[in-house]
């Protein structure tokens, strides 16, 4: 509109000159004069085509800028500093916030952001002064409601006279919200590394640098090993007989790309005992190169050993079991049998007599067997 109101004014202003000149020139009679006359009127004409020029180059540029400002991606506007009302914004931020451009116009920075919000920016606003530029995250709202995350570029800028600051709104929702969300896992896992026994561990399977909780001290009583160093102490600590079985196990998970590993094994103590543990880790790749892994040891000692010890308890059971079903019925079916032979009316003394010894001999071999059963029973105890 600025240019066609120049374009107007010019020709309206040329019109003049030329009707001037002309009327000074058919009213004068001096040859000179006339001459004169006409010089100045080709001056006056170039004088005027040159301002023309240059006010179309001017509001050419000025379009040049508006279009780029109107069709830029990012929302973008300018707002008064005094009033902090919208003074002029893009098509983004017209589809981006929902607002029209001339409901725009009736609100301010407030309209746009949370009522708890407003002070906060108020107190930035005063802070900030008449600083050049100015960068931040602010949560911003919609006109449905909804609130997003963007990042605020801003810049002092005049607009027709007025002290404004031009500012250019990046969308930040998905990555502020997805920072958060590391924030608060990386603060769950802090706390179930403190909050539990077990050696909680975090390897750089780039670099081998490996990082554990205070389980490590706890469970084994080792002290803080240097860190450069820690994967490589972590393997000399393996007892001998699982050490190579272990550490094969853990190579063939990573070399087949499996995310999750477990193994159960026999741990050095730092008092050279040995504990048995179970190992749960969860491995995670980038282009399928294994970068990190993430696991826990647990300290299943107790039950291990528990197991162990029930199953020799078993063991012994089936044992006794074995001997009353076998051993203990010879002697007893040996004592029957000689029972059954004696000479009641004892008129065979050397037969009772050959008698009494293979009863003393089966009943030596029963008492033998109920002492070994009885020794058995104490390894249960």
């Amino acid at each position: 509109m600025r240019t066609s109101l120049s374009k107007v004014a010019s020709f309206c202003l040329l019109f003049i000159i030329i009707a001037i000149n002309a009327y000074l020139i058919q009213g004068s009679e001096n040859a000179l004069q006339k001459k004169w006359l006409i010089t100045a009127e080709i001056i006056s004409c170039c004088a005027l085509l040159l301002f023309v020029i240059g006010t179309l180059r001017k509001n050419y540029h000025s379009l040049q800028y508006q279009r780029l400002f109107d069709e830029h991606p990012v929302p973008m506007w300018i707002y008064e500093k005094k009033t902090l009302r919208f003074l002029s914004v893009n098509q983004a931020a017209v589809e981006k916030y929902g607002f029209s451009k001339s409901e725009f116009a009736q609100l301010t920075l407030a309209d746009i952001r949370e009522p708890e919000e407003v002070p906060q920016l108020m107190e930035n606003i005063k802070e900030r002064g008449d600083n050049i530029s100015y960068r931040g995250i602010w949560q911003h709202r919609k006109k449905d409601g909804t609130t997003f995350f963007v990042e605020l570029y801003a810049h002092a800028a005049v607009y027709y006279g007025k002290k404004a600051r031009f500012i250019m709104a990046k969308d930040v929702d998905e990555q502020v919200k997805a920072a958060r969300e590391a924030h608060q896992q990386g603060i769950r896992y802090q706390l179930l590394a403190q909050a539990i026994n077990d050696a909680v561990y975090d390897r750089n399977l780039l670099t081998n640098e490996v990082s554990w909780n205070h389980g490590m001290a706890n469970l084994f009583r080792h002290a803080p090993p240097a860190e450069d160093g820690i994967f490589e102490w972590w393997k000399s600590n393996l007892h001998p007989d699982d050490r190579e079985q272990i550490i094969s196990s853990l190579d063939k998970c990573l070399a087949t790309g499996s995310h999750h590993w477990s193994a159960e094994y026999r741990f050095q103590c730092a008092d050279g005992s040995y504990k048995y543990v179970v190992d749960r880790s969860y491995i995670i790749y980038e282009k399928n190169i294994p970068v990190r892994m993430i696991g826990i040891m647990q300290d299943m000692d107790k039950h291990v050993k528990q197991a162990m010890k029930l199953e020799e308890q078993n063991k012994t059971l089936r044992e006794i079991a074995w001997i009353n079903s076998h051993e203990i019925r010879r002697p007893v079916v040996s004592i029957l049998s000689i029972t059954g032979m004696f000479d009641k009316s004892n008129k065979d003394i050397h037969l009772n007599s050959r008698l009494m010894d293979w009863l003393y001999q089966s009943t030596q071999q029963l008492d033998d067997i109920i002492h070994k059963i009885e020794d058995k029973a104490k390894d249960i105890q």
